[in-house]
């Protein structure tokens, strides 16, 4: 009977984590696509980038020689990957397909 009720909650603790992890899923319109600009937060500082593909399941790739301060920021690669629920959408391409 112990068993039982361990099992149980098991099942019950895994269904709940998949739930939330369902819940956390950015939506696909609300998804950033090819020559967007993007803003998100990395190491404390907001940042701002163009999406260069967006093919990846759960996150763009994107680069961020577009801000005008980016030499400044010392940032140690042009390119980063960014999840879809860390970033926000700043500007649409206007080529966007949709």
């Amino acid at each position: 009977m112990a068993d039982e009720k361990l099992s149980k909650g098991l099942v019950d603790a895994a269904f709940k984590k998949k739930q939330a992890e369902e819940g956390e899923k950015v939506k696909e319109e609300e998804k950033a696509t090819e020559g967007d600009i993007i803003i998100f937060e990395k190491d404390g500082q907001q940042l701002e980038a163009i999406v260069t593909s967006s093919s990846l399941q759960n996150s763009v790739v994107c680069d961020m020689t577009i801000m005008e301060n980016f030499d400044e920021l010392n940032l140690e690669h042009e390119k980063t990957v960014v999840a879809h629920k860390n970033y926000k959408i700043k500007q649409r391409s206007s080529n966007r397909n949709i």
